[in-house]
């Protein structure tokens, strides 16, 4: 479809319940808008008979290239702002692609890491019980954590990109494999998943969500860096347990707040604590992180243990931010001084789904955007001055229905949030779910699978590929 096409089917839909963007205008006269919808890119590789298995996606402001994960081609795809938005993939050998676990038939013994290369799932359970992503006949259960790769970051002149049991190091303008660096967990392989990258002081930080006690692991960037660069190098292991000792209910997306302002942690959402049982904001000193490269590295039986405040990492406190009740967070990115946003997704079902601002440095709620949540990944985009989120999991209530049913449909979409008042300036509709956001060139990218669902959503984006917006 081309832009006009798209602008004017979007314009012209109603949906109950929602604000649609603004910024539509007449036929003779395109404009732009926050969130007015500007092209779809098609991947290769995906059609309406291959489900394109996607993750998180990153820009980079030099190369002015958007990089996103692909699980079904076990690729990064990579949308070129210099050439016409042109989709190119990146294939280095070792991405593991859809994977998960396969019965021959029901009952039959499980088969782990069994590679599914269309990525084809419905709504379902594991035959097992076991972290069941979705189910198809015959019985080929996806799973999450077993499945790569995940989350990507520019890092230099590097691409990181995690992956079960690893770290890919790639050359952001070739994608050859510059560093396969081992993450391994005990017992069943699971994917190093997302990760944020500290230029100030050359760290990076990647979680293991699945794991029995969540961790994080900590590396150097300073090698990765380089004009010619080389592999990082692993400092430290950081269990993410709490005050009482318990594990993490798992982790999320993380941020380095280093800049100008910046508090000098690393914040990183988590699932669950004691204390908080449905998610907060946890802090790490970086002063902690840096003093990990004397004497690195720290893993196995010498890690180290964030603790909640009373950490034994170092000289440094944490902080912890919690977060509000049944939050169940997942995206979180840094707004404007003192802002930090958290995207809330309720596993509860008729809780409604909010996005949360807080003070980074207190803790205070700055405010509470009601029903904006219901997505994953977050970003804020300092030229417009909006916040842009991935809410995959909309419902004409604003309510949780976790991942959708006959009887409440979702209905994914890019949400706005003005980032001066606060408020939701258009939910835009979106493919089927387009859990992924971020922002550059003045465009804003979201990719989607196969749809319209009869549960999951997505009218009007047929096919799998990546849905392009304007920032304003």
């Amino acid at each position: 479809m081309q832009r006009n096409q798209i602008r004017d089917l979007v314009c012209g839909t109603a949906v109950s319940g929602l604000v649609l963007l603004s910024g539509c205008s007449s036929s003779s006269n395109p404009g732009t808008g926050a969130g007015m919808i500007s092209n779809i890119l098609s991947v290769p590789g995906i059609s309406s008979a291959v489900t394109y298995s996607f993750d998180l996606g990153a820009y980079d402001p030099l190369g002015n290239k958007y990089y996103v994960t692909d699980r079904t081609n076990r690729s990064i795809d990579v949308v070129d702002l210099n050439n016409g938005l042109a989709v190119t993939q990146f294939k280095p050998a070792g991405i593991t692609g859809c994977a998960g676990t396969e019965y021959a038939f029901p009952g039959a013994t499980a088969v782990n890491n069994v590679a599914i290369p269309t990525c084809s799932s419905t709504t379902g359970a594991n035959a097992n019980g076991t972290n069941g992503v979705g189910v198809v006949y015959p019985m080929l259960f996806v799973q999450n954590d077993q499945s790569g790769p995940d989350g990507v970051d520019v890092v230099g002149n590097t691409l990181f990109v995690g992956d079960v049991n690893k770290l890919l190091v790639l050359n952001k303008t070739t994608g050859a494999v510059i560093g396969n660096i081992s993450i391994p967990n005990v017992g069943t392989a699971l994917r190093a998943d997302e990760g944020c990258f500290d230029p100030v002081n050359h760290l990076y930080a990647i979680s293991t969500p699945g794991a029995a006690n969540p961790y994080m692991t900590i590396l150097d960037t300073t090698n990765a860096e380089a004009v010619t660069p080389t592999a990082p190098t692993v400092i430290a292991t950081l269990i993410m347990n709490d005050s009482t000792s318990a594990a993490s209910a798992g982790l999320e997306a993380c941020v380095f707040d280093t800049g100008a302002g910046g508090t000098n942690n690393l914040f990183v959402n988590n699932d669950g604590s004691t204390a908080n049982p449905n998610g907060e904001i946890d802090g790490i000193p970086v002063s902690n992180l840096v003093a990990l490269k004397v004497g690195a590295p720290h893993t196995g039986a010498g890690a180290v243990v964030f603790a909640g405040t009373g950490n034994s990492m170092g000289a440094t406190a944490g902080t912890v931010l919690p977060l509000p009740a049944l939050c169940d967070p997942t995206g979180i990115a840094l707004g404007p001084n003192p802002e930090i946003g958290a995207m809330c997704r309720p596993g509860t079902i008729g809780q409604r789904m909010d996005f949360v601002i807080l003070n980074k440095s207190t803790g205070a709620n700055i405010a509470t955007v009601a029903g904006a949540g219901g997505g994953d990944q977050i970003t804020y985009d300092a030229g417009s001055g909006n916040w842009f989120l991935a809410t995959s999991r909309a419902t004409a209530t604003n309510n949780s229905c976790g991942g959708g049913s006959a009887a409440c449909v979702l209905t994914p979409m890019l949400t706005v949030v003005n980032g001066a008042s606060h408020t939701v300036a258009a939910r835009v509709p979106s493919g089927n779910n387009s859990h992924s956001v971020f922002t550059g060139g003045g465009l804003v990218f979201s990719p989607f699978t196969n749809g319209p669902s009869a549960t999951a959503g997505g009218v009007g984006f047929p096919n799998g590929g990546i849905a392009v917006f304007f920032t304003q």
